[in-house]
């Protein structure tokens, strides 16, 4: 997939379908991509663009996404406010809760 149409995609993703996500990243400051309506393919290859759209629709902090390919779930995300975790809390966060 092109980097314009996975801008597409995150552009025009309703800001309705990230509301639950919003709420518990605003409240714990992480949440997985399992939360998120995005294929790993926007998490690859696109995550400033999506950083930027979740911001844009009210998620508080600085987001950054951090990656873990697992044996059971293949490749996993969390999405955290690097005010509230660092790169290896937010690794062992998804560790704990990618099984």
């Amino acid at each position: 997939m092109l980097l314009e149409q996975l801008i597409e995609i995150i552009e025009f993703t309703d800001s309705d379908s990230l509301a639950d996500a919003l709420q518990v990243f605003n409240h714990q400051g992480i949440i997985a991509n399992s939360a998120l309506p995005y294929l790993a393919v926007v998490f690859d290859n696109a995550p400033t663009q999506l950083c930027h759209k979740l911001k844009q629709v009210g998620f508080k902090g600085d987001i950054d996404i951090k990656g873990l390919n697992t044996d059971s779930k293949g490749q996993c995300y969390a999405v955290y406010d690097t005010n509230r975790f660092n790169a290896i809390e937010a690794q062992g966060w998804l560790e704990a809760n990618s099984n």
